[in-house]
């Protein structure tokens, strides 16, 4: 009756007007949503990752120091973390060389990096093996690339395997390791924090 009576007061065009007013509402309204909804629709972004190529490279102004590992296997990789930059032996704080993947921590206080015939380098530290319990040769992040436990890989001439507690490749970061032409079994412990093969067979858990 309210709704009646208004009509009859202001006529055809105070019912325009009102019925306008409201669609202006309505539109507004609906106006913010769409941008709210497409920011929803869209997500987080993606987040964002540090690569870099082969070479010499100067900590702090041509990588940041961090972990980083190589996502795919490349035949004859070296690589060296470095404390200078004459070319000797003696700046080498450790280097390696892999056909598999790498994965490798450059410390704040190391002056270089260098890479040879590697891979991309890359902060994306995500799964790179097609099972949680088994994988090749390289290195290989614990509770990430794989699950620990007790893992076996069959007889390999010069197999070498090691139990990691960090991956900057130097020798306290070895928790155990070995070398066998005959096959191996190994138990992974849930406290490493990484695993190294070279030369081996395919480990699969038991």
């Amino acid at each position: 009756m309210i709704r009646l009576r208004q009509a009859a007061e202001f006529g055809l065009a105070g019912i325009l007007a009102t019925s306008l007013l409201a669609c202006g509402a309505t539109q507004g309204g609906s106006g913010a949503s769409p941008t709210a909804a497409q920011s929803a629709a869209g997500g987080s972004p993606r987040p964002s990752f540090v690569t870099f190529g082969e070479g010499t490279k100067i900590v702090g102004t041509d990588v940041r120091a961090g972990t980083y590992r190589t996502r795919h296997d490349r035949e004859g990789c070296y690589f060296a973390r470095l404390k200078g930059f004459s070319g000797g032996l003696d700046d080498i704080i450790a280097n390696e060389n892999s056909d598999g993947p790498v994965v490798v921590t450059i410390a704040k206080t190391d002056k270089g990096f260098d890479s040879t015939r590697c891979d991309t380098w890359t902060s994306d530290l995500s799964q790179i093996t097609t099972s949680k319990t088994s994988f090749g040769q390289g290195d290989f992040i614990v509770g990430t690339d794989f699950t620990p436990g007790t893992y076996r890989s069959a007889p390999s001439e010069g197999c070498y395997w090691a139990r990691l507690k960090g991956f900057g490749h130097t020798l306290n970061e070895i928790a155990a390791n070995g070398n066998t032409n005959s096959g191996a079994v190994v138990t992974i412990k849930s406290t490493d924090k990484g695993f190294e093969s070279a030369r081996c067979e395919t480990w699969k858990k038991i």
